[in-house]
This record gives structure tokens, sequence and C-alpha cells, in this order.
């Protein structure tokens, strides 16, 4: 029986170089159709509970959205957890940090990344540079959306990928909080 797609992220991740193109991607991008697209400064704080490190909290807070999410942490990132609670009014910080203070939480790290979003009715293509402290990365992410099943998701994902020039062999598994901030490189696939 097929995974019903409640609170479940299903993307692909690629790590970019130097050498990555961004003009050619945009203008590939455009030429697919897409239904919208913008660019955002997004603020995230990733909360790391002391006890139970298979799950990470992220406040994130830009110019269009403020959630509150879980995420599962670990494994291939393909499919996993991510609960998204929407909040309204101006940045709630200080209250998300005294929130998840009861939640045991022992670390505290804010990444900011600037994003340019592609969005096409069934995925949304994101290519971002992300800071935490000195480190960097720059990803280009295909996640599926409004699809019914994994394998539909996965599916979605293979045909922009394709029409991108990306091979999901190619893909790192790593979620962004642990390539930034837990020193796991590419290298250190699940």
């Amino acid at each position: 029986m097929e995974q019903a797609l409640d609170h479940l992220e299903i993307e692909h991740k690629f790590l970019l170089d130097n050498g990555f193109d961004s003009l050619k991607w945009i203008e590939s991008c455009r030429a697919l159709g897409p239904l919208n697209e913008k660019q955002l400064l997004v603020k995230d704080t990733y909360y790391v509970p002391g006890q139970d490190q298979t799950w990470i909290y992220r406040h994130r807070y830009d110019e269009e959205i403020q959630q509150l999410t879980v995420k599962s942490r670990g494994g291939d990132t393909e499919v996993r957890t991510e609960i998204n609670l929407d909040l309204s009014g101006d940045n709630q910080d200080a209250k998300i940090s005294a929130f998840l203070a009861t939640l045991h939480i022992e670390e505290k790290h804010e990444v900011v990344k600037q994003i340019h979003v592609f969005d096409f009715p069934d995925c949304e293509v994101v290519q971002y540079n992300a800071r935490c402290g000195d480190r960097s990365v720059s990803c280009l992410e295909f996640e599926a959306i409004a699809a019914r099943t994994v394998h539909d998701a996965l599916s979605i994902l293979e045909r922009y990928e394709t029409a991108l020039g990306y091979d999901s062999k190619r893909r790192t598994k790593i979620n962004l909080f642990d390539l930034l901030v837990s020193g796991v490189n590419a290298g250190d696939q699940p």
C-alpha cells in the first residue's frame, strides 16, 4: 500500500559548485512555464533537542511566511516527515524560543538563505545560498507538491530534474542543517 503524503516532504537536493551557471538555470526554468518566480531572503532558526535528536525544529521567517516546523532528521532526506504550523504577525522569535525551551532544546542555530524560487503546479524548484556562522553551501532543490502518492511525487521530481539536466543519482541525501551545522559533508551519504 502506498504511503499517504500527509506531513511528508518529498524532495531532492543537489549541491552546487562554482561552475553552476545561474543564468542558464534561470532561462531553463522560465522555458518550462512556471506559475511564479520570486527571490527572498529567508531566516531559519533551527532548534536541536538534547534528548531525541531524530527530530529538529525550525522557525522560518521571511516576507511571505512565518512557520514553526518539525522535521525528521537522519537518513535519506528524499521522503521525510515535515509538519508546518503557520504563524501570523510580526517575527515571533522570542516566543518561539521560549516555547521550544520547554522541549529541552540544547542548541539554536541561525541559517540565512538567499533563495530564487520557481513555482510550478506540481513542483517547487529552488536555488539558494545558505550560511550558518562561517559555513556556507549552495543548493538546488526540487520539491514535489500536490502529488497523491510517493511514487507520483518521485515521478514529478524526475520529470523536472531531467528537464533541467539533473540526475537523481547525484543528489545529496543530507539535510541542510547537517550540511551547515553538524559538519557532515556530501561524501558522508547515509
